[in-house]
């Protein structure tokens, strides 16, 4: 190995090249200037050690690792050496330590040649820091968290007190160093913390295994709290660089988008052309507990080759066009789930799966090939050497992209090829939500992956095949029920080969309508020339409909299922369900595919590092430490557990921990609480089925109870709480922005009030992350899973129509009912509408506004209308008998436009229109342009549907567009097929609503007409409505689930798991929540007695929906008393009606409680009664917590990872000698 010498002073110091251990020594220097006096740390080196397989481990040693450093691979100017440098210097330092290890586990590996795993995850989040003094145990509380790669680092190597020496004897703590470290900003929820920790115990256990994942520079987004709620800005924590990755310039792979397909010279199929991106590895050491193994996180960075970069029209003043293509390569990783409500949004997250998964599948393949020794590669062993886990549909293209390297670049065979990639690539599942369901556009992935669609679709056709074969053609409606539920394709049709299997049903073919005559007296009443118009077209007994082509789609979760050679849910509950719900058919077609694997978190971040006070209690009561690595022995507590002296420590840890966050929320919020009360903390990402809104309007309930009592009754009835909330609502989610804002007024009205004092406070940690939960969880003693265990979808018979509102969420979070509410369309954000209906068609209306023409090109057969109905509808919507002549004629023009939309001229409630610019505050003048769509979409619902849907359906609720509190009694009116007829009629039916709740029609003034009627115009067809949940981890998918034949899906869990929940037992929290995710099974670890349970259970769920729909649910008037609290104005002048709203109601999109808020309020409020009692007998509450960490030990990601190990992987532990 060649060497270099670096001049110091008078020394020379021999420095390997490629190493990064090397290990210097330094002495401090005084420096005086002419016009002031400075003190500062100049390096003079005395010894570097120049073996690299040497780990240091004295403070002294460790020190001139950290001085040398700061001096020769400096990012700060020399004249300070202060904290950001001394992290900095500190972090590479132990990067120096582990890299010994990991070039050691690098090397053997290599060595040995052992099936090594590979998880591939779009989310990783570095987490559970130690406490910077965890091995010396010093017990003071930190200003600042902990950070988390640093001390997670120097714990595992077991060197906290000799950095903790080391760099005290140079003026600074490990903790206040620690505290340096930015939050890694690779992921956003669960999803990456899973993965973070499955790697942690990958390392520790000892199995070679890898993670991928991508470099995103800027995150998702950093939370701010304002006066106005929620705000984001760009995350910086690449700002300083990250001093624990190393970049891999000599690693890096080509990533093709666009281009063709062609056949080359030897017969096998090429890729060429199109745009071509560089994938660059940038690797993170991820050491284990105790043990040599080091093994690797890549991230992928994209860039261009510089010489895409256009210099001659960079000189020529084109400065953007010259780096246009840089820009475009870079931006692939510039955030985490960028929007897609646009095309280009689309294709960018497009453009991200595909690169994680070839990037890494093409780095998987060269180490093959390299370890194979340089003789011929044996194709049939890859399997018996790698195997691929895809977290999540994310990483779904790995199947046609090993497809295609291995027949492409390889020359495998397709039969070879298919049977290698499906013994190497497994699936887990994590939510039965629809964006765990992707599905792409096949027209994206044509022009983006065009080889992969070839693929797909051969894999799809094999597929059917396969379908055909099990379930035969003697039942027709059987076997296209299983394709339409099975296909990996949908929408498209079946391949040549079994184009016959199903014989299609005649289609009488739709006759052109003619256009209303404009010769007709102008005074003749409008509604006159509708019945004339339906009766004459009954009588030719022609109906037109104008149904567009459905969608084609990718559905990725499919192509997973197909692909994998195994799939698993994360909990015993969720596993269930995918097997009897979301892939029950392909359970009856491959049943051993199908797996358990519960999730887990690892115990040395969570207890050992993070909460060191009961790590030392832990370890002297059981008399060992083994339980880091085997937490089973966690159990050994449980004949302490009441024992007054392990009682007595167990609180005293508790306490100081809670001194912890005390500290925290002063500098966070500015408020002080009382370390003596119950911490109460709920931390998730701000989602309406997770119910923070149940948890404040608790808060809210018991405030209000305070305030009608004296201060001697107050202090009698309720226990001191600090109720503490975190998490982050998506930006384009406007109900969790609400109830952020919501919580944040309780907070500041509740948090000044004099009567109340340290008896209730209300907090929200702005800007939630893994430093943040790494205090909060310790300090715990009540935490909140309160989701809602859900029915997974209400589905009517074959009409169904799922109606979506596309937003920008990148892991995609609305609540069904409150999507258009939310909206506020034009100008806030984008939407998609979908309408399914029977015959298959599709109807679909796309943002923006200003590109209304384009949107209604599918639908009219001129543009014209546009303006025609903006100006004149109104009219006749308003008052018929009063529309001029001239607005007669606008609508008549507008009618030959809407029959080709709907098969008939309908009257639109255009005011309901009005109270969205109303509440946008936009002059009337603005109306004609805007109404357009609003208008559309209520005609294209209401009426298009008519023509195909089921007579006796019945209707769940109308399209609720304004203003909710002013109209929604208009808005929710019932609608009902016609009397004695045996098809829908298209006839108009007024219906008289109830507006006795006080509804204000806006009028019209400006528009030259009086307001119209207080009255609803319906279509007397029958119709049924849903907004589908979970939005816009792929919009391009729009989630659709499919139509079964029964009434509704059975039943489901809305948290497939959670690791939350588990966190907060193993830190002896007491948990409040429902039989939803893993809750079941900690319920069933820690005893039911050690556990509050509340509200309704998953199979109660579809008959409290029905319940509701059908008017029989009463209130409990302890929930209308709160809401009347609520909009009395005692949190401010903010109006609730939106989110008050969406609780009342029994149908109709944003209200009718689809989270069941209401039901569940009563049974809330006595599970709360029963904490406080509980609370109030220390003795019983603390017997409570060993408990719930005595029972802890099944959720250790140890245990986890063994079963992945042995029953998905197949692969062995393999220790370094």
């Amino acid at each position: 190995m060649d060497t270099m010498r670096i001049s110091a002073g008078a020394e020379k110091i021999p420095v390997k090249c490629n190493s990064m251990s090397s290990l210097v020594t330094r002495r401090w220097r005084t420096k005086t200037f002419p016009a002031r006096i400075r003190t500062w740390r100049l390096l003079s080196v005395k010894s570097i050690s120049t073996n690299p397989k040497t780990l240091v481990t004295d403070s002294e040693q460790v020190a001139s690792s950290i001085k040398h450093h700061s001096e020769f691979t400096p990012l700060f100017s020399p004249e300070k050496f202060e904290l950001p440098k001394a992290f900095f210097a500190t972090a590479q330092s132990v990067r120096d330590a582990l890299i010994v290890n990991w070039n050691a586990t690098y090397e053997y590996y290599n060595r040995v040649n052992p099936k090594q795993a590979y998880y591939l995850s779009m989310e990783f989040l570095q987490e559970a820091a130690s406490d910077a003094a965890s091995e010396r145990r010093v017990l003071r509380p930190p200003i600042k968290p902990a950070g988390r790669a640093l001390s997670n680092a120097v714990g595992n190597l077991g060197l906290t007190g000799a950095y903790g020496d080391a760099l005290k004897s140079l003026g600074f703590d490990l903790e206040s160093v620690a505290g340096q470290e930015p939050d890694p900003a690779l992921g956003n929820g669960g999803l990456g913390r899973l993965a973070s920790c499955f790697l942690d115990s990958m390392a520790t256990l000892n199995y070679p295994a890898w993670g991928y994942g991508l470099r995103y520079k800027y995150g998702l987004f950093k939370q701010i709290i304002t006066k106005d709620g929620q705000e984001e800005a760009a995350e910086d924590w690449l700002e300083l660089s990250n001093p624990w990755e190393i970049v891999r310039n000599d690693v890096s792979y080509p990533v093709k988008f666009y281009g063709k397909v062609v056949f080359g010279s030897d017969g096998r199929k090429r890729w060429i052309g199109g745009e071509d991106v560089v994938a660059v590895a940038y690797d993170v050491p991820i050491p284990g507990y105790k043990t040599k193994t080091t093994i690797n996180l890549r991230l992928w960075s994209t860039k261009a080759p510089s010489g895409d970069f256009d210099l001659s029209s960079y000189n020529s003043g084109k400065h953007t066009e010259a780096a246009e293509a840089l820009f475009n390569a870079e931006k692939i990783c510039y955030v985490l789930y960028p929007g897609d409500e646009s095309n280009e949004g689309k294709a960018l997250r497009l453009k991200q799966q595909y690169t994680l998964c070839s990037a890494s599948l093409q780095d998987i393949v060269a180490r093959f090939e390299t370890r194979s020794g340089g003789r011929s590669v044996n194709w049939e062993e890859f399997p018996e050497k790698v195997a691929v886990q895809m977290n999540d549909t994310h990483p779904t293209l790995c199947i046609p992209e090993l497809m295609r390297i291995l027949m492409d670049l390889k020359g495998l065979s397709w039969e070879d090829a298919w049977r290698i990639t499906h013994r190497t690539v497994a699936y887990t599942n994590h939510t039965v939500l629809p964006e765990a369901l992707e599905k792409w556009s096949l027209e994206l992935m044509e022009k983006l992956l065009p080889r992969h669609v070839e693929i797909i679709e051969k894999i799809d056709e094999e597929l059917v095949s396969t379908i055909v074969s099990e379930y035969g053609t003697q039942n027709p409606d059987l076997l296209k029920e299983k394709l339409k539920a099975m296909r990996i394709l949908e929408n498209v049709e079946l391949p040549s080969a079994f184009a016959d299997v199903i014989v299609k049903p005649e289609s009488k073919p739709a006759i052109a309508e003619k256009t209303v005559d404009q010769t007709k007296d102008s005074k003749e009443d409008a509604q006159t020339v509708v019945k004339k118009e339906v009766e004459e077209e009954e009588t030719a007994g022609v109906i037109a409909e104008v149904i567009p082509e459905p969608p084609k789609m990718v559905r990725m979760a499919n192509l997973a299922v197909v692909g994998g050679h195994a799939v698993n849910g994360v909990a015993e509950i969720h596993s269930e369900i995918v097997k009897t719900d979301v892939f029950n058919d392909f359970v009856k077609l491959w049943p051993d595919k199908f797996q358990n694997k519960t999730n887990g978190v690892t115990p040395r971040r969570w207890i050992r590092f993070c909460n060191p006070y009961l790590s030392d209690i832990i370890t002297n009561w059981i008399g060992t430490e083994d339980w880091v690595l085997n937490a089973e022995k966690l159990a050994e507590l449980r004949k302490f557990a009441d024992d007054e002296d392990l009682q007595s420590e167990w609180r005293a840890a508790k306490k100081k921990n809670k001194l912890k966050v005390v500290s925290l929320i002063k500098e966070r919020t500015g408020y002080t609480v009382n370390p003596d009360a119950m911490f109460d903390i709920q931390i998730k990402r701000i989602h309406e089925y997770k119910r923070q809104l149940l948890n404040i309007l608790g808060i809210v309930y018991r405030y209000k109870k305070m305030k009608e009592m004296s201060a001697s009754e107050r202090k009698k009835a309720f226990v001191p709480r600090v109720c503490i909330f975190g998490g982050k609502a998506f930006a384009t989610y406007v109900q969790a922005k609400r109830i952020v804002k919501f919580i944040t007024d309780v907070g500041s009205t509740i948090n000044h009030d004099p009567e109340i004092g340290d008896l209730l406070k209300v907090i929200f940690v702005p800007d939630y992350n893994v430093s943040v939960a790494e205090l909060l969880i310790p300090a715990s003693e009540l935490s909140q899973h309160i989701s809602l265990s859900l029915s997974h979808r209400h589905v009517w018979c074959s009409g169904w129509i799922p109606l979506a509102g596309t937003l920008d969420l990148p892991r995609g979070d609305i609540d069904p009912g409150s999507a258009l509410a939310d909206l506020e369309f034009p100008f806030c954000r984008s939407v998609i509408v979908e309408a399914v209906m029977a015959r298959g068609g599709w109807t679909m209306l796309a943002p923006p506004v200003l590109h209304l023409v384009w949107l209604l090109k599918p639908f009219v057969c001129g543009v014209e209308c546009v303006s025609l109905l903006g100006v004149g509808a109104w009219c006749l919507v308003s008052n018929p008998s009063r529309v001029s002549a001239q607005g007669r004629r606008w609508w008549r023009s507008v009618g030959a436009y809407t029959k080709l939309l709907a098969g008939r001229v309908v009257r639109v409630s255009a005011w309901s229109c009005v109270c969205v610019l109303r509440r946008l505050q936009l002059p009337l003048s603005s109306m004609a342009e805007l109404v357009v769509p609003l208008m559309m979409l209520s005609v294209l619902l209401s009426h298009q549907q008519g023509v195909v849907l089921k007579r006796n359906e019945t209707v769940l609720g109308s399209l609720v567009l304004g203003s909710r509190r002013r109209l929604g009694p208009v808005f929710e009116s019932s609608w009902s097929p016609s009397a004695g007829t045996e098809d829908p009629k298209f006839g108009l039916s007024s219906l008289q609503p109830d507006l006795s709740g006080g509804s204000e029609l806006p009028d019209l003034h400006g528009f030259g007409d009086p307001a119209p009627p207080q009255s609803a115009v319906r279509a007397s067809c029958p119709v049924k409505i849903q907004v589908l949940g979970k939005l816009s981890r792929s919009s391009s998918s729009d989630d659709v689930t499919r139509s079964p034949t029964s009434e509704e899906t059975s039943t489901a869990g809305m948290e497939a798991s959670g690791t939350s929940n588990m966190k907060f037992s193993m830190n002896g929290c007491i948990l409040i929540g429902t039989l939803d995710g893993a809750n079941v099974e900690i319920r069933e670890e820690v005893g039911e007695e050690n556990f509050f349970l509340f509200g309704a259970k998953a199979d109660e769920i579809v008959s409290l929906r029905k319940e509701r729909a059908e008017g029989k649910f009463v209130p409990d008037p302890s929930f209308e008393e709160v809401k009347q609290f609520v909009r009395s104005g005692v949190f401010g002048s903010n109006n609730y009606d939106e989110l008050i709203g969406s609780l009342e109601g029994n149908e109709g999109f944003g209200r009718a409680d689809y989270f069941l808020v209401g039901k569940d309020f009563p049974s809330y409020v006595e599970c709360q009664e029963r904490v406080d009692k509980a609370y109030r007998d220390q003795k019983r509450w603390t017997r409570m917590s060993i408990l719930n960490t005595a029972g802890s030990s099944k959720f250790s990601s140890d245990r986890t990872i063994h079963e992945y190990a042995k029953d998905i992987w197949n692969i062995k532990q393999v220790e370094l000698p």
